[in-house]
């Protein structure tokens, strides 16, 4: 076995700690809000050691070849990182691909992963169960599970093994979750497609309908089974709302 490459620990007393050099050789400057979303990321669960920075060097200067996000938010946080050197200078359609295949982690992988760990196992995997039953986003569960009516953004609590689950919040996520199974079999003038169905933004204005103290479901459900609607044809979640309320009020 032939060792090509190997990966060394940078700190930030090291001389070559501030002067990797950032944006050249066709790579990309890095973005002020993917570096924010990292250093929260690195607080709550640091895996630098297995994402080293890939540099190559030119003459006696290191330039980054793929990591430039994750150096700016060691840098701002001043903690060590790793680097992995390549020889020679890599071309731009190569760091292209590079940058290209890599793929960001959905909520699914997030989930996935939390379900494996000791402490986050069980109410991950239980989480994972919901979503496998019923024809929900990962968005609108997370959203279920908060409380919320509408999606707050980045999720960051979930993503960093942090869903928070009672008894309360259990029978919250059951009896909204039966609610939405409901409709699946709810209208016949016409069907309510699927793909309505698990739209995310029908979704959240039956989340908003749910919270609304003078809204019945029951005579939603009802008015919905004998009256003409037009949810396949509608795209915003602010139409759907008033759709939902016009056959509620019939």
């Amino acid at each position: 076995m032939k060792t090509v490459s190997s990966i060394k620990l940078v700190n930030p007393n090291d001389p070559l700690y501030n002067n990797l050099k950032v944006g050249q050789g066709g790579n990309r400057q890095p973005i002020t809000r993917h570096v924010e979303n990292l250093k929260t990321s690195i607080e709550a669960c640091n895996l630098l050691k297995y994402r080293p920075i890939i540099v190559w060097k030119d003459r006696r200067k290191y330039h980054i070849a793929d990591g430039q996000n994750r150096y700016t938010a060691c840098k701002e946080m001043g903690i060590p990182f790793y680097i992995q050197e390549v020889a020679g200078k890599p071309d731009e359609r190569m760091l292209s691909i590079l940058n290209s295949n890599q793929r960001n982690w959905g909520l699914g992988d997030f989930a996935r992963f939390w379900a494996e760990k000791d402490g986050t196992r069980k109410k991950y995997r239980r989480y994972l169960t919901y979503h496998a039953e019923n024809k929900v986003t990962h968005g609108i569960l997370i959203t279920i599970y908060e409380g919320e009516t509408k999606r707050k953004g980045r999720n960051m609590a979930f993503k960093n093994g942090k869903l928070k689950e009672s008894p309360a919040i259990l029978r919250h996520v059951e009896g909204t979750l039966y609610k939405l199974r409901q409709l699946e079999y709810a209208a016949f003038n016409p069907a309510l497609h699927k793909m309505t169905l698990r739209k995310q933004q029908f979704q959240s204005a039956m989340l908003t309908a749910f919270s609304t103290p003078e809204f019945d479901f029951n005579t939603f459900l009802k008015n919905l089974y004998d009256t003409k609607h037009c949810f396949n044809k509608l795209a915003k979640a602010v139409d759907m709302e008033k759709e939902i309320y016009r056959i509620e009020s019939l």
